[in-house]
């Protein structure tokens, strides 16, 4: 039986939200932009960027590189999401708003995108947006399936979804300090915090689907250690940066102001032991990035500002 096309505008419109608003949520934008834009700022302001073209064309690269992983992400796991209703819910595959096959074309689309604009800016941002595309695709399909293979699961997540960006970023401009570069070890510390926070939240429904990843070998006590030292890990790396002034020391100033505001609500049901911290550790993502965020435009914008005197 063929398929018979709209001949009008609202009887088009009525077939095809259903899968328009599918892709849209395939792409799970919420989730990483804001993280993106974070670690590409940061990549940028270290590799000696300014706002120019250069920053936009690798922002919207990294924004669909990343983009790319969650897309796949859910076309090769919508099998497993099926078995949880909240997952299948979230998963338009899974949920039975756009096929598979929609869901690989898109994929296809957005890394030929991609790839185009990582070519614009260089061989090495090219080669290394390249890497970027191919961990993110092994992360998640099915022969290779990183995301199930201990330790792997950490190293090509925190490549693929946040290293690979900020040197993809450094890399548009390169004209940063000697080894300020390395800096990526700090944003690959923070995307591993997030891995395993995602393993831990999904420890039950990877089981039922087989899935073995770190989370679930080391247990649910050791996990939750190794993600406080993630985080120790790169507040110490974050103030090597500081000592060796490739960071300004002014540029504390700026979360010491507005954590206390960004973090208010979280802070007062800590104090009243409404909460706690590893327990409620995701209510505090948001603002926690909101954070970064403003602190990498400040940073942007004081340099365009030589005669503001900072303490």
């Amino acid at each position: 039986m063929s398929l018979k096309i709209p001949n009008t505008l609202r009887i088009w419109y009525r077939w095809a939200r259903r899968p328009v608003k599918g892709l849209l949520q395939l792409t799970r934008y919420k989730e990483y932009v804001l993280f993106v834009t974070v670690t590409t700022l940061l990549g940028a302001k270290l590799g000696g960027g300014t706002f120019d073209h250069r920053l936009l064309i690798v922002l919207i690269a990294n924004i669909l590189v990343v983009g790319f992983a969650f897309m796949y992400n859910d076309v090769e796991d919508a099998p497993d999401d099926a078995l949880d209703a909240r997952k299948a819910q979230r998963n338009p595959i899974s949920a039975g708003m756009i096929s598979p096959r929609i869901g690989k074309a898109a994929c296809a689309v957005v890394s030929a995108l991609l790839l185009g604009l990582y070519a614009m800016l260089g061989g090495m941002t090219l080669l290394l947006g390249a890497l970027c595309l191919a961990l993110a695709f092994l992360y998640s399909w099915r022969v290779a399936r990183l995301k199930a293979v201990p330790v792997a699961d950490l190293l090509s997540h925190g490549l693929s979804l946040a290293g690979l960006q900020f040197l993809c970023a450094y890399f548009a401009f390169d004209q940063g300090k000697p080894y300020s570069w390395l800096f990526f070890l700090f944003v690959m510390l923070i995307s591993v915090y997030g891995e395993l926070n995602n393993e831990l939240r999904d420890i039950e429904v990877d089981r039922k689907a087989g899935i073995r990843h770190t989370a679930d070998l080391i247990g649910v006590r050791w996990t939750k250690r190794l993600m406080v030292a993630s985080l120790v890990c790169a507040v110490a790396l974050l103030a090597v940066f500081l000592a060796m002034e490739m960071i300004p020391l002014w540029l504390l100033s700026v979360p010491l102001v507005i954590t206390p505001m960004l973090f208010a609500e979280q802070l007062w049901h800590l104090m009243r032991r409404e909460a706690d911290v590893m327990d409620d550790r995701e209510d505090m993502h948001e603002p926690a990035i909101l954070v970064g965020l403003v602190t990498c435009v400040v940073w942007f914008v004081a340099d365009k500002m030589p005669y503001v005197r900072f303490f």
